[in-house]
């Protein structure tokens, strides 16, 4: 190769780069945080606004009267706080006889929505069926 095609190479590859670093790549999306809490107790929630695109989200109809709840919902936080594409929102449903219960026809205790990545709703747990949310979010986070 000649000094000149050399030299032709060298510009071709220059301007190239000079490219890419004049188009920086968008900004990623900020990472949602793991366990949010959306309300204060019996309060009403919009859950549509609260789905982050692109994670499953397992919403945790909850009440501090609920022991059940305490105790399974530190189950659901253990077992998938290593899942990144997995996140938990939480709901107080107070005394159980609130509009916010009313509006999710939550009527028993512990109660969980699991929402697939494209916020679709996937499964709705009541009770023990609860303790099986971990190993669910995680199997969707997968697909």
């Amino acid at each position: 190769m000649t000094e000149r095609e050399r030299a032709s190479v060298a510009a071709v590859m220059l301007g190239a780069a000079l490219a890419a670093c004049s188009h920086p790549a968008a900004p990623a999306p900020p990472v949602p945080d793991k366990s949010v809490q959306l309300n204060g107790p019996g309060e009403p929630v919009d859950l549509a606004a609260a789905l982050p695109a692109g994670y499953v989200t397992v919403v945790d109809f909850w009440s501090e009267s609920c022991h059940a709840c305490v105790s399974i919902g530190g189950m659901l936080a253990v077992g998938v706080a290593l899942e990144p594409r997995v996140v938990i929102r939480k709901i107080d449903v107070g005394d159980g006889f609130t509009p916010v219960a009313a509006a999710y026809k939550i009527d028993a205790l512990p109660h969980y929505f699991i929402y697939d990545k494209q916020k679709r709703l996937r499964y709705d747990l009541v009770g023990s069926d609860c303790v099986e949310a971990s190993k669910i979010a995680k199997q969707l986070a997968r697909e």
